[in-house]
């Protein structure tokens, strides 16, 4: 199981998994249940991407201005950028976990993609690294789609507590972390970042095929991908499918008391095991709509 998965699929991008066999595509669905006057909608996100990709679509909009509550994964804010650095700090500091060699070749990508050298980090987990160097990566490869605004999940936020609206996180930051830093050994962490270092080309196609598939709402697209994995992997269990079935426990409630908004990975939504078959186990009716008009 690739880092690869990990970080694509959930940190930054979680877009690939199946839906069900009627809907095969969808990033914006409307949650609503009978006898109820409530109306929900459920949105996968594309965490590499700005505000100035979802602004712009009418009925996403409509969906997150209309909700009296908005939910995230987690909380975005001030306060969670302090966390963030407490918990992906390691045990041990970099220069004493890679080698000489390895250091070095990591120190330069950085400097490369960044403009920073790895002594700034020299605290985070391997894993981290991967992910600096990956948001690094793409922000070179596609510069036209970086515009120095908010990322979507944060704009959602931001945008809901302008507007006085409350905003909750389904899980902690900690509980984040703990799914991610956890599923990898150090030395396993280590492994996945040198072999990005080895293999960034490939890495960087596939991200760009990643983003085709999540623009054109195509969730099921690279499933099959040896790459990605597949579903019932361990990893998998640890970073989507036992967060969801947490969700599933809260979700229904707050969808059965008010005009919710909830913001994910998109990789959350689908498959047997996803949040969209979930709530309509729970009685939901989960519909895909279009997110402009």
């Amino acid at each position: 199981m690739s880092a690869l998965k990990a970080i694509l699929a959930v940190l930054v991008v979680t877009s690939f998994a199946t839906t069900s066999v009627k809907q095969r595509s969808g990033l914006l669905w409307q949650v609503t249940k009978p006898g109820s006057a409530d109306t929900s909608y459920l949105f996968g996100t594309l965490h590499l991407l700005e505000q100035s990709y979802v602004d712009t679509m009418p009925n996403l909009m409509h969906a997150l201005d209309r909700a009296d509550i908005v939910l995230g994964e987690i909380v975005l804010d001030s306060s969670a950028k302090k966390e963030a650095a407490e918990l992906t700090a390691a045990e041990a500091p970099l220069d004493s976990v890679l080698t000489p060699t390895q250091y070095a070749q990591v120190d330069t990508e950085l400097r490369h993609v960044m403009g920073l050298p790895l002594a700034f980090f020299n605290s985070f987990q391997p894993l981290a690294i991967y992910g600096v160097l990956i948001q690094g990566l793409y922000k070179k490869q596609h510069p036209e789609n970086i515009r120095n605004g908010m990322l979507m999940d944060i704009y959602f936020q931001q945008r809901a507590k302008k507007a006085g609206k409350e905003v909750r996180g389904l899980e902690s930051l900690e509980d984040e972390a703990d799914a991610l830093f956890g599923s990898l050994t150090p030395k396993k962490q280590v492994h996945e970042l040198m072999d990005l270092i080895k293999h960034k080309t490939k890495v960087l196609k596939k991200l760009d095929e990643m983003l085709i598939a999540y623009r054109s709402g195509d969730l099921a697209k690279l499933l099959t991908d040896d790459d990605l994995g597949a579903p019932g992997d361990e990893l998998m269990e640890g970073l989507l499918y036992n967060r969801n079935a947490a969700w599933l426990k809260e979700l229904p409630a707050i969808f059965d008391s008010h005009n919710a908004f909830v913001a994910v990975g998109a990789g959350h939504l689908g498959g047997p095991r996803g949040l969209v078959e979930g709530l309509r186990r729970r009685g939901f009716r989960v519909v895909a709509i279009s997110m402009v008009h």
